[in-house]
């Protein structure tokens, strides 16, 4: 009985850490991070992907990444102090490519970074569709494909000057998720 006493908490621990997520909003900042606003003029429901050169090598390696859309138009990062490249991408949008951006942040001050799509032609996504259809046999798995045209969108990225601190609704940016 007193190993499962002694278990609870580990578990509840993991749990906590393992549904964190990298998108952040404190009331009071950090002293030791500082902070970047990739930021869009409206709620465009992106699904973003962001990665972060490290310092040791050079390596790009993943800082945020979502699948589902985002709420709200302002993806906050916490991030080392000093200047730090990111990629900027959307999983959910037909783009010219991920684009990179040079970042100056200082702790617990805010760098906000503005992320325009403009359009850059068009282009053929194709889409596979996974559904189960009865056969004499039993049922199947079958993939459908689904071709359409898209808008495609260039990503644009400046980044402003560290500023103070402030939640996400108190930036002059901020626009509320749609209901």
């Amino acid at each position: 009985m007193m190993k499962v006493i002694q278990f609870v908490p580990a578990l509840v621990w993991v749990l906590a850490c393992g549904c964190a997520t990298h998108d952040v909003n404190p009331t009071k900042p950090k002293t030791t991070v500082g902070y970047v606003d990739f930021y869009t003029d409206s709620n465009l429901n992106l699904s973003w992907r962001v990665k972060r050169a490290e310092e040791q090598n050079g390596d790009m390696v993943e800082a945020f990444l979502e699948y589902s859309p985002l709420k709200g138009n302002i993806l906050r990062l916490a991030v080392p102090a000093g200047t730090n490249l990111f990629e900027v991408w959307f999983m959910n949008k037909l783009t010219t490519g991920p684009q990179p951006v040079l970042v100056s942040v200082a702790n617990a001050k805010i760098t906000p970074v503005r992320v325009a799509l403009n359009p850059a032609g068009a282009g053929t996504v194709r889409t596979e569709l996974y559904e189960y259809r009865t056969t004499r046999r039993g049922v199947r798995q079958v993939a459908r494909n689904v071709s359409g045209d898209q808008q495609a969108l260039e990503i644009n990225l400046a980044a402003a000057l560290p500023q103070d601190y402030r939640p996400k609704e108190q930036m002059p940016y901020f626009s509320p998720p749609a209901k």
